[in-house]
């Protein structure tokens, strides 16, 4: 069976999520809060974005695949 790809990438950015959420336990600093704010937020908005759409094109292409069989 294939994996999909939008499902793995969800799977992973919420194991990292987890990993980041565990890190800010200990990391309280203003460094931290710049990271979060400047990297780790866009990231992961933009990730989520992108596994969407992602997901999207997926099932439009499985769509046309099954409408076009013989």
């Amino acid at each position: 069976m294939f994996a999909r790809p939008d499902e793995d990438g969800g799977h992973l950015l919420r194991v990292i999520d987890s990993i980041w959420r565990k890190t800010q336990q200990s990391w309280r600093d203003d460094l931290a809060r710049n990271f979060e704010t400047a990297y780790w937020t866009p990231l992961l908005t933009e990730s989520r974005t992108y596994l969407s759409a992602l997901g999207e094109c997926l099932e439009t292409m499985s769509a046309a695949e099954r409408d076009t069989e013989f």
